[in-house]
């Protein structure tokens, strides 16, 4: 479906928005890269929904002067964006164990420990 810019839906009831960083809670004041609008990702439509509006929302991506953290400023729950998420990355041996190694090189490299905040 072909969305002109004044039809887009945007759904401030269901999104977040954040002022301070999630990680150290400094004010966010840079923002990296705007994407505009966009409908959430990972949505399988029905045939029957396939001329109806989808809910956009903003993709303004921000930056934490003080720990370097890359945020959005407005993020969804992940309730509404994975409600009939298809793919599990457990179902893939080799990525299981690719993300196993890099989780132990990253670890080792950077001498992360049980105390460490990752």
């Amino acid at each position: 479906m072909n969305v002109q810019a004044a039809e887009i839906l945007r759904a401030p009831s269901t999104a977040h928005r954040i002022v301070s960083c999630r990680l150290c809670g400094s004010r966010l004041q840079h923002t990296l890269v705007d994407l505009g609008m966009s409908p959430p990702c990972e949505s399988f439509l029905r045939a029957d929904q396939l001329d109806q509006l989808e809910l956009y929302y903003p993709l303004n991506v921000l930056v934490c002067d003080s720990c370097y953290l890359v945020q959005l400023k407005e993020y969804v729950s992940a309730e509404t964006i994975f409600s009939e998420y298809a793919y599990f990355s457990s179902f893939s041996t080799s990525w299981v164990a690719h993300a196993k190694a890099y989780c132990e090189q990253v670890t080792k490299r950077l001498a992360l420990g049980a105390n460490s905040f990752v």
